[in-house]
């Protein structure tokens, strides 16, 4: 998959604890050590437990959760629901309807079928319980995600910008919004202002609302995050098919393109590569579309105000590359920042960032139209006198670039700069 063209791996932490996965981390940042990756939280989500095998279920069956019946994992699944409720599993292509509820068994009428695995989501529309978006077992997680040297930790579950507010608390990380509930809807400018970025999961999403307001849900987020200068991944069931097909459907590879005609900063595969039965053909085929799509993004994209000094800055690199016929935009960058802000701009050249930490290189994996490439500047070399010289091997001489360099925020002293220059 890394070879395939992946950039940022997610690591699922409802399924199993930080440090059940640091060998597989450990394998990709052997094969590939510049990989990003992301912990996702599990959130109080409610889901199946372990199944003995798989089970098919039928329209009209009846099917038992809890005692006497299939496994839950949360036992607060039975204070949630009321007969006649909808229960929704594995986002919403299993449909049952509630028909008995008691302290520890709920009874459903099978209304769609399908197939049913351990550890499938359950989702209650109907639900009105206030739980925590941050869970025992997701402070227990942060507490040991240091084994997994993670770049970013997505929170599920996000309902309110205070949510974020407590996951920082416990983690310097850069941490990404999961927005998968009617209520982050109603609050999500004020959830991105705090976020470092938003997930458009759509999986929950496209059940806690009507699944025909989805598509403008996901257009209406990434315009906002857009407008916020912060990177967004659209997500869930993007080559669905490719679970078991060697193609996606048409459909499919539409719903891909339009994501990134949107103004996506990320696509992501999920089961398609988790127990899809060839990951690697889905990453191919996913970097095949980005490829053929990306050319097609409007010129006028708008990106976030140029009120401020750095987006102006990076507003006008942008601007000046474009009117140069420059070959690149060059970004040094200690933290990123210079990156990000011109990726927010969406401009028709390459950003080239060097980096002079490793952990800046892997985050920019995120940023739109980033290429980011470790450097070492040895003492008493100057930082862009080392970006220079490393872009003079990565670019034919003569090359007209334009070099943005932001200077971190609260350095007195440093100035910001953009300039021209031919290498």
């Amino acid at each position: 998959m890394l070879d395939a063209g992946a950039d940022v791996l997610r690591v699922n932490l409802s399924h199993a604890a930080p440090p059940a996965h640091a060998e597989r981390v450990r394998r990709a940042r052997a094969h590939r050590s510049d990989v990003a990756v992301l912990v996702d939280l599990s959130g109080p989500k409610l889901r199946l437990g372990e199944l003995a095998s798989e089970l098919v279920v039928q329209a009209g069956e009846t099917v038992t959760l809890g005692a006497g019946g299939l496994p839950v994992a949360d036992p607060s699944l039975f204070d949630r629901v009321r007969a006649g409720d909808p229960v929704y599993i594995a986002d919403g292509t299993i449909d049952l309807e509630a028909t008995s509820v008691s302290t520890n068994r709920l009874i459903c009428r099978v209304r769609v079928g399908g197939l049913l695995r351990s550890r499938k989501g359950i989702n209650l529309p109907m639900d009105t319980s206030s739980l925590p978006s941050l869970t025992d077992k997701d402070r227990a997680d942060l507490a040991e995600i240091g084994v997994l040297a993670p770049d970013f930790v997505a929170i599920s579950y996000v309902r309110h910008e205070d949510d974020v507010a407590d996951a920082r608390k416990l983690t310097a990380l850069p941490l990404i919004a999961k927005v998968e509930k009617q209520a982050a809807l109603e609050r999500l400018d004020a959830i991105i202002a705090v976020a470092d970025g938003i997930m458009v999961a759509r999986g929950d999403l496209g059940v806690e609302i009507p699944i025909e307001r989805v598509p403008a849900a996901q257009k209406r987020l990434i315009r906002a995050a857009n407008r916020a200068g912060r990177p967004v991944i659209t997500a869930t069931q993007m080559l669905m098919s490719m679970v078991s097909s060697p193609l996606p459907t048409r459909a499919e590879v539409t719903d891909v393109a339009n994501a990134v005609l949107d103004g996506t900063d990320a696509v992501m595969l999920s089961e398609e590569t988790a127990v899809g039965h060839d990951p690697s053909g889905a990453v191919r085929m996913m970097a095949r579309l980005i490829v053929e799509t990306e050319p097609l993004l409007a010129a006028d994209h708008q990106g976030p105000s140029r009120g401020g000094e750095g987006n102006a800055l990076a507003y006008a690199a942008v601007k000046l590359a474009e009117d140069l016929d420059a070959v690149a935009i060059i970004a040094p960058t200690l933290t990123g920042v210079s990156a990000q802000r011109l990726s927010a701009f969406r401009p028709r050249r390459p950003i080239l960032a060097y980096c002079r930490r490793p952990e800046t290189t892997r985050r920019l994996h995120l940023a739109w139209g980033v290429t980011a490439t470790d450097i070492l500047v040895p003492v008493g070399l100057d930082p862009m006198q080392a970006t220079l010289e490393a872009a003079r091997k990565d670019l034919p001489a003569g090359s007209r670039v334009v070099l943005l360099d932001i200077a971190p925020a609260g350095v007195r002293g440093v100035p910001s700069l953009v300039n021209a220059i031919t290498l």
